[in-house]
């Protein structure tokens, strides 16, 4: 296989995959809907940063470890797991908030006016960097499209 056909490859293969929803997508999609727009791109550009953090990772050899080391693996998916129950948390919250307004998608959108945006980029990359499914997939999928003789370092 040469560089050529490896490079295409792969980019077919991350773009299908990269299509299949997930729990980034659940996060821009529930961004859009109930932040607005500019704060779901915000959210997505902090998960396309944390992918390309996960593959200098793995270029690294870090996600090698945490395929290797059981510690490091659960230590992450427990930091993912608390994460992710203080978004689900926060979200039940804020519903419940606003079951006496008519529309929860207003109030929420004015509230957020002239708040710093930094937090939906904070909230995207963090998403994508607590997720363990998102190391062990660049460990097991980059590999195999580098070329057979081609020294990486």
């Amino acid at each position: 296989m040469t560089i050529g056909q490896a490079l295409l490859s792969f980019t077919l293969a991350a773009g299908l995959l990269t299509l299949t929803p997930g729990l980034d997508t659940a996060l821009v999609l529930r961004t859009a809907v109930v932040e607005g727009g500019k704060q779901a791109m915000l959210a997505g550009t902090g998960i396309c940063f944390g992918c390309l953090l996960w593959g200098a990772a793995a270029s690294f050899g870090l996600s090698a470890l945490l395929a290797v080391s059981g510690f490091a693996y659960n230590v992450l998916r427990i930091a993912g797991a608390i994460y992710l129950g203080y978004l689900g948390i926060k979200l039940v919250v804020r519903a419940f908030a606003f079951t006496s307004s008519n529309s929860a998608v207003g109030p929420v959108l004015e509230e957020n006016k002239g708040r710093d945006n930094s937090r939906w980029f904070k909230r995207g990359l963090l998403t994508n960097l607590l997720n363990p499914k998102v190391g062990v997939f660049y460990l097991s999928f980059l590999p195999q499209f580098i070329p057979a003789g081609v020294e990486v370092w």
